[in-house]
């Protein structure tokens, strides 16, 4: 008779000294995952507060955080591999994933942001949240196929603002025009990438992209009542696609080099539109919906470097470029002092990593990143484009006695300036990741 696999299991412990090592190490490894598991489900849930007045074109804040390994960096990591994280900045790195290994990370931020111009409130001039921004999993499925699935934001939008006028034959009675939105559009994917000859990497990601914008005009007479409110909820969705390729080798014995490029090409997202309409009674005096295209998402390219001396000192550099004026006939907004305009972001890190000799290998014990970031944005406003300019410090711990690893990010940065009546935003953000990882059960079968 075969025996069960608790009793092979329990053999070959037998064989090493005692089951009650392998049964403590077991308890460990389901604590750690609760842990893991609790982690994210109590801080994760906890929703977005934090507005922002550049988000009401558009899709909103469209993110440039990945939320993985890569953001004390500066999230530069085109060109970046490791074989313990998922660096989901270019899916052609999931190949360099340890043989055997699975892998689960979430990433959880928290921000604080004081507001500066003339339009601001002076009873609104900061806001802070703490919210879920990534759940990934990943799994090396043979020796040079790597695997990876994930759940990200790729959008947020949360406003209000007032702006008041005066009713026409009143003389000088003056009313208010309320705008307020909310949302956010997420991306849920599948990574895939596949090594060849042991210096080139291809992978391929197919995203979809889903999520609600909730948008709200309400004007309101000189006393505050409500006149006419309107409402549109628009839900989007459709696929999106990103191409990735490293290439990567040796400088002599000890500097390893390495460079990458991603690109996505345009798509256009489809929307289900909810229009209604109440007057002051709230009596419905429109309610319909149209399906329509939205709006189109442009070519996007991205290059990346990397550059490593004796696995200890990493450099990397990024530049991406999103050709947003070529869909700028596509993409019509309401106003005459809105514009979009091609984007860049440019990103330049450094990391330490401290090993050691571990059963004949070296294991990483802590790291410590730096990272600067300058970008122009999609939305140009009132002959601006807005810019957004910082720099990052993080540290990390990879734990030999548990399967986890954590790391706490530092940011601060600057988004769009005072000047021609606009705002600028002041931001701090303090991310947390954590990384679970082991090696899949492969029923004896290996491959090195």
């Amino acid at each position: 008779m075969k025996p069960s696999f608790m009793n092979q299991i329990t053999s070959i412990d037998l064989q090493r000294g005692s089951v009650r090592t392998f049964k403590n190490r077991l308890l460990r490894t389901k604590r750690s995952v609760l842990i893991y598991l609790l982690t994210v489900i109590s801080l994760g849930a906890m929703a977005q507060g934090n507005y922002s007045p550049y988000s009401q074109m558009g899709l909103g804040d469209i993110e440039d955080g990945f939320y993985n390994r890569t953001t004390g960096l500066g999230n530069t990591g085109i060109a970046y591999r490791s074989n313990r994280f998922l660096i989901n900045n270019n899916p052609a790195s999931f190949s360099e994933l340890a043989n055997q290994y699975f892998t689960m990370e979430t990433g959880l931020r928290g921000s604080f942001i004081s507001y500066k111009g003339s339009p601001v409130d002076v009873a609104s001039t900061q806001s802070g949240d703490i919210t879920f921004r990534r759940l990934a999993m990943g799994i090396k499925l043979t020796k040079h196929w790597g695997s990876s699935i994930g759940l990200v934001p790729f959008s947020t939008s949360n406003y209000e603002f007032n702006v008041p006028y005066d009713i026409q034959g009143s003389g000088t009675e003056i009313a208010n025009h309320f705008y307020s939105g909310h949302g956010s559009v997420n991306k849920v994917y599948w990574g895939n990438s596949y090594e060849f000859f042991h210096h080139v990497s291809i992978g391929v990601e197919a995203g979809y992209i889903f999520g609600q914008l909730n948008q709200k005009d309400i004007i309101q007479a000189g006393n505050g009542a409500t006149q006419v409110s309107t409402t549109n909820d628009i839900n989007l969705q459709n696929l999106y696609m990103t191409y990735g390729l490293q290439t990567y080798g040796n400088i002599g014995r000890h500097w390893q080099w390495g460079i990458g490029g991603v690109i996505s090409p345009r798509a256009d997202l489809l929307a289900s539109y909810n229009k209604s309409v109440l007057d002051n009674d709230s009596v419905s005096l429109q309610n319909n919906e149209v399906i329509q295209r939205y709006l189109s998402l442009p070519n996007s390219y991205g290059v990346g470097l990397s550059l490593t001396h004796n696995q200890k000192y990493t450099w990397v550099a990024d530049y991406r470029y999103q050709d947003w004026k070529a869909v700028q006939s596509k993409n019509v907004y309401p106003g005459q002092d809105y514009a979009i305009a091609s984007s860049e972001r440019g990103s330049f890190g450094f990391e330490i990593s401290k090993k050691k000799a571990l059963y004949n290998s070296r294991v990483e014990l802590s790291y410590f990143q730096s990272g600067v970031y300058y970008s122009n944005s999609y939305l140009q406003i009132n002959g601006q484009q807005i810019k957004d300019m910082g720099v990052t410090a993080g540290f990390g711990i990879n734990s030999l006695k548990t399967p986890l690893a954590y790391s706490i990010t530092f940011q601060y940065g600057v988004k769009g300036t005072t000047k021609n009546n606009l705002i600028r935003e002041n931001y701090f953000n303090v991310t947390f990741n954590i990384n679970y990882g082991s090696i899949w059960y492969t029923k004896g079968k290996k491959f090195e």
